[in-house]
């Protein structure tokens, strides 16, 4: 055995991990997914898969804040509102899109396109290696 093979080993090692985990997506390719997914799921009235791409703080939070249109869980308030928007706002729920994102270790920012005036990023946090949603998605339009 060369006596270079456990330094060449870590040097790899190290390369591969300095380069997103070996070949795994990037924190910010996979906070753009996870939003994208979220939104691509409540235009699809996919309400029970947009709560899982979310915290349960923010899970919480839809239930308390949805009155009326509250359903058993979160799934199916998700369901429920994503049914309001009808024809040309259909639409445009359907073109948002992860656009900016910044990470902060486990936290990231991520403004939704297109942007009006004022947006806000929506929070994401990761959770045992994991990226939710933790704010809300919208555009501040």
């Amino acid at each position: 055995m060369d006596r270079r093979t456990p330094q060449l080993a870590l040097c790899a090692a190290l390369s591969c991990a300095a380069i997103s985990g070996c070949g795994g997506p990037s924190a910010t390719t996979q906070v753009r997914d996870l939003v994208n997914s979220y939104i691509t799921d409540f235009a699809a009235h996919k309400g029970d898969a947009a709560c899982g791409r979310l915290t349960q703080v923010a899970q919480k939070k839809i239930q308390a804040g949805a009155g009326i249109l509250r359903g058993k869980d979160c799934g199916a308030t998700l369901t429920m509102v994503s049914n309001l928007p009808t024809g040309e706002q259909a639409r445009q729920v359907a073109k948002l899109h992860a656009g900016k994102v910044v990470i902060d270790g486990n936290e990231a920012g991520v403004i939704i396109e297109p942007a009006g005036p004022g947006a806000k990023p929506t929070r994401v946090v990761k959770i045992d290696g994991k990226w939710l949603i933790d704010g809300s998605v919208g555009t501040s339009r």
